[in-house]
């Protein structure tokens, strides 16, 4: 595990950099590129997104290497984005963005955390302890019929 992996919150200047690692993490998984095109506004991180959400950069040294964002939706959140640069995988950087994101939703305002997911990302979601709740329709030009599983995680202290 990286040991060196710092988090920070996310600043305006740091658009350019988040939107690569979205874009490069999203293409790792060999989508076609006719998707990814489609893709691009929903991987696309602005200044402004970062100055008005909640987002966590893990850098090493002084580079970004990973990010994640949460959003308030009532009762829940969600996890918005969450993306590790390929070359980190399988490195615990995920998993200790994870766990800085679950905290985050405990020490700000404890509730269930909502995960769309990518399908290729759905084991690190279970190992990392969250629930398969269901499917959600994720269409694509010729796979009208594509899916994201939904994952959650129940955060709210035990009664």
């Amino acid at each position: 595990m990286p040991a060196d992996l710092q988090i920070r919150r996310g600043v305006p200047a740091d658009a350019q950099r988040l939107t690569e690692i979205a874009r490069v993490a999203k293409a790792h998984w060999g989508y076609p590129e006719a998707w990814l095109s489609v893709w691009k506004p929903a991987l696309t991180i602005t200044s402004d997104y970062l100055r008005h959400q909640l987002v966590h950069v893990g850098t090493i040294g002084k580079a970004p290497v990973g990010f994640y964002a949460l959003e308030p939706r009532g009762e829940q959140w969600s996890l918005e984005h969450f993306w590790v640069e390929p070359g980190w995988h399988g490195r615990g950087v995920g998993r200790q963005l994870f766990a800085h994101a679950l905290d985050r939703v405990r020490a700000l305002r404890p509730g269930v955390l909502v995960i769309h997911a990518d399908p290729y990302a759905a084991g690190f979601y279970v190992r990392m302890g969250a629930q398969r709740k269901g499917t959600v329709s994720a269409p694509v030009e010729e796979d009208r019929d594509r899916t994201l599983p939904v994952f959650e995680i129940d955060l709210r202290p035990l009664a």
